[in-house]
Protein backbone atom coordinates (compact mmCIF):
# COMPACT_ATOMS: atom_id res chain seq x y z
CA UNK A 1 0.00 0.00 0.00
CA UNK A 2 1.47 3.94 -1.34
CA UNK A 3 1.18 6.41 2.12
CA UNK A 4 1.86 9.74 0.96
CA UNK A 5 3.74 11.37 4.25
CA UNK A 6 3.40 15.53 4.22
CA UNK A 7 5.48 17.98 6.49
CA UNK A 8 3.90 21.25 5.52
CA UNK A 9 5.65 23.95 5.35
CA UNK A 10 6.93 26.76 2.92
CA UNK A 11 8.82 24.08 1.76
CA UNK A 12 6.35 21.19 1.72
CA UNK A 13 8.23 18.03 2.21
CA UNK A 14 6.87 14.75 0.75
CA UNK A 15 7.10 10.99 0.90
CA UNK A 16 6.00 8.07 -0.93
CA UNK A 17 6.27 4.77 0.94
CA UNK A 18 5.34 1.61 -0.30
CA UNK A 19 4.66 -0.49 2.94
CA UNK A 20 5.58 -3.82 1.18
CA UNK A 21 9.30 -2.35 0.10
CA UNK A 22 12.01 -1.65 2.52
CA UNK A 23 12.28 2.15 4.17
CA UNK A 24 15.48 2.48 2.12
CA UNK A 25 13.08 2.51 -0.97
CA UNK A 26 11.02 5.49 0.11
CA UNK A 27 10.86 8.13 -2.73
CA UNK A 28 10.77 11.57 -0.97
CA UNK A 29 11.42 15.36 -2.05
CA UNK A 30 10.18 18.97 -1.67
CA UNK A 31 7.78 20.95 -3.15
CA UNK A 32 8.70 25.21 -3.01
CA UNK A 33 5.67 26.83 -2.17
CA UNK A 34 5.87 30.38 -4.05
CA UNK A 35 4.03 33.19 -3.31
CA UNK A 36 4.44 36.31 -0.60
CA UNK A 37 2.12 35.80 1.69
CA UNK A 38 -0.27 32.18 2.97
CA UNK A 39 -3.21 32.73 0.21
CA UNK A 40 -0.43 33.29 -2.17
CA UNK A 41 1.63 29.65 -0.98
CA UNK A 42 -2.33 28.22 -0.72
CA UNK A 43 -3.08 28.69 -4.49
CA UNK A 44 0.22 27.22 -5.79
CA UNK A 45 -0.14 24.36 -3.14
CA UNK A 46 -3.48 23.85 -5.21
CA UNK A 47 -1.42 23.59 -8.46
CA UNK A 48 1.96 21.65 -7.48
CA UNK A 49 0.23 18.86 -4.84
CA UNK A 50 -2.51 17.48 -7.05
CA UNK A 51 0.45 16.53 -9.25
CA UNK A 52 2.33 14.36 -6.78
CA UNK A 53 -0.66 12.77 -5.62
CA UNK A 54 -2.40 11.98 -9.20
CA UNK A 55 1.40 10.61 -10.26
CA UNK A 56 1.80 8.24 -7.28
CA UNK A 57 -1.70 7.70 -6.24
CA UNK A 58 -1.52 7.15 -2.25
CA UNK A 59 -3.90 4.67 -0.79
CA UNK A 60 -3.58 6.79 2.38
CA UNK A 61 -1.60 10.21 3.48
CA UNK A 62 -0.40 11.13 6.93
CA UNK A 63 0.71 14.66 7.28
CA UNK A 64 1.88 16.80 10.06
CA UNK A 65 -0.98 18.47 12.37
CA UNK A 66 -0.48 22.35 12.63
CA UNK A 67 0.42 23.91 15.72
CA UNK A 68 -2.64 24.35 18.69
CA UNK A 69 0.06 26.69 20.36
CA UNK A 70 2.30 29.65 19.53
CA UNK A 71 5.50 28.66 21.04
CA UNK A 72 8.25 30.86 22.30
CA UNK A 73 11.61 31.10 20.85
CA UNK A 74 14.74 31.82 22.27
CA UNK A 75 16.07 35.19 20.57
CA UNK A 76 19.65 36.61 21.06
CA UNK A 77 19.87 40.37 20.90
CA UNK A 78 23.05 42.93 21.62
CA UNK A 79 21.89 45.71 24.18
CA UNK A 80 22.84 49.58 23.08
CA UNK A 81 25.87 48.78 25.75
CA UNK A 82 27.08 46.30 23.40
CA UNK A 83 26.31 43.26 25.96
CA UNK A 84 24.77 40.05 24.40
CA UNK A 85 21.42 39.14 25.74
CA UNK A 86 18.99 36.33 25.45
CA UNK A 87 15.17 37.00 24.86
CA UNK A 88 12.06 34.94 24.53
CA UNK A 89 9.95 36.20 21.74
CA UNK A 90 7.32 34.68 19.37
CA UNK A 91 6.22 34.43 15.54
CA UNK A 92 2.58 34.45 15.73
CA UNK A 93 2.22 35.16 11.91
CA UNK A 94 4.88 32.44 11.01
CA UNK A 95 2.04 29.65 12.79
CA UNK A 96 -0.57 31.25 11.40
CA UNK A 97 0.45 30.47 7.99
CA UNK A 98 1.94 27.40 8.95
CA UNK A 99 -1.41 26.55 9.99
CA UNK A 100 -3.03 27.97 7.03
CA UNK A 101 -0.84 25.63 4.83
CA UNK A 102 -1.92 22.72 6.33
CA UNK A 103 -5.14 23.15 6.71
CA UNK A 104 -5.13 23.63 2.65
CA UNK A 105 -2.94 20.37 2.30
CA UNK A 106 -5.55 18.70 3.77
CA UNK A 107 -8.17 20.10 1.34
CA UNK A 108 -6.23 19.08 -1.15
CA UNK A 109 -5.62 15.22 -0.29
CA UNK A 110 -9.02 14.77 0.96
CA UNK A 111 -10.00 17.08 -2.55
CA UNK A 112 -7.99 13.79 -4.54
CA UNK A 113 -9.97 11.17 -2.83
CA UNK A 114 -7.33 10.08 -0.48
CA UNK A 115 -8.71 9.56 3.29
CA UNK A 116 -5.83 11.06 5.50
CA UNK A 117 -4.64 11.79 9.10
CA UNK A 118 -2.97 14.01 10.74
CA UNK A 119 -0.03 13.32 13.27
CA UNK A 120 1.72 15.51 15.92
CA UNK A 121 5.57 16.18 15.77
CA UNK A 122 5.92 14.60 19.49
CA UNK A 123 4.10 11.22 17.62
CA UNK A 124 6.13 10.83 14.69
CA UNK A 125 9.43 11.93 16.17
CA UNK A 126 8.65 9.34 18.92
CA UNK A 127 9.63 6.39 16.67
CA UNK A 128 13.47 7.70 16.21
CA UNK A 129 15.07 5.55 18.57
CA UNK A 130 16.20 7.17 21.73
CA UNK A 131 20.01 6.72 20.60
CA UNK A 132 20.02 9.03 18.29
CA UNK A 133 20.60 12.53 20.22
CA UNK A 134 19.91 15.97 18.76
CA UNK A 135 17.54 18.43 17.86
CA UNK A 136 14.75 17.43 15.84
CA UNK A 137 15.87 17.69 12.00
CA UNK A 138 19.56 15.89 13.46
CA UNK A 139 17.88 13.24 14.67
CA UNK A 140 15.38 12.65 11.88
CA UNK A 141 18.82 12.79 9.64
CA UNK A 142 20.33 10.26 11.45
CA UNK A 143 17.30 8.12 11.64
CA UNK A 144 16.62 8.21 7.83
CA UNK A 145 21.14 8.02 7.34
CA UNK A 146 20.43 4.65 9.62
CA UNK A 147 17.77 3.37 7.20
CA UNK A 148 19.58 4.68 4.14
CA UNK A 149 16.46 6.73 2.81
CA UNK A 150 17.73 9.19 0.38
CA UNK A 151 16.43 12.41 1.59
CA UNK A 152 17.52 15.81 -0.30
CA UNK A 153 16.84 17.90 3.01
CA UNK A 154 15.07 18.06 6.46
CA UNK A 155 11.30 18.64 5.47
CA UNK A 156 11.72 15.66 3.02
CA UNK A 157 13.31 13.58 5.62
CA UNK A 158 10.54 14.41 8.21
CA UNK A 159 7.77 13.39 5.46
CA UNK A 160 10.25 10.07 5.43
CA UNK A 161 9.62 9.32 9.25
CA UNK A 162 6.34 10.32 9.14
CA UNK A 163 5.75 7.70 6.39
CA UNK A 164 7.10 5.27 8.97
CA UNK A 165 5.02 6.27 11.58
CA UNK A 166 2.02 5.91 9.69
CA UNK A 167 2.88 2.39 8.13
CA UNK A 168 3.68 1.51 11.52
CA UNK A 169 1.70 2.66 14.47
CA UNK A 170 -1.38 4.52 12.74
CA UNK A 171 -4.53 2.85 13.60
CA UNK A 172 -6.92 4.82 10.47
CA UNK A 173 -4.35 3.34 7.96
CA UNK A 174 -5.04 -0.38 10.01
CA UNK A 175 -8.34 -0.33 10.11
CA UNK A 176 -8.21 0.67 6.18
CA UNK A 177 -5.98 -2.39 5.50
CA UNK A 178 -8.36 -4.44 7.10
CA UNK A 179 -11.17 -3.18 5.38
CA UNK A 180 -9.50 -4.00 2.23
CA UNK A 181 -8.29 -7.33 2.93
CA UNK A 182 -11.98 -8.25 3.61
CA UNK A 183 -13.16 -7.40 0.67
Amino acid sequence: MLILALDVASKLGWAIHDTDKTPSAILSGSIKLEGSNAFEKTQDMRRKLPKLIRQHQPAFAAMEAPLTFIPQFKKKTRTLMGVEEETSTINANTIMQLNWLAGAAEMVVLGQNVPCTLVSPRTWQSIIPYHIRGAPKQRAKAYCDMLRIDSPNADSRDAAVIALWCAGHCQELKLLQRVRAAA
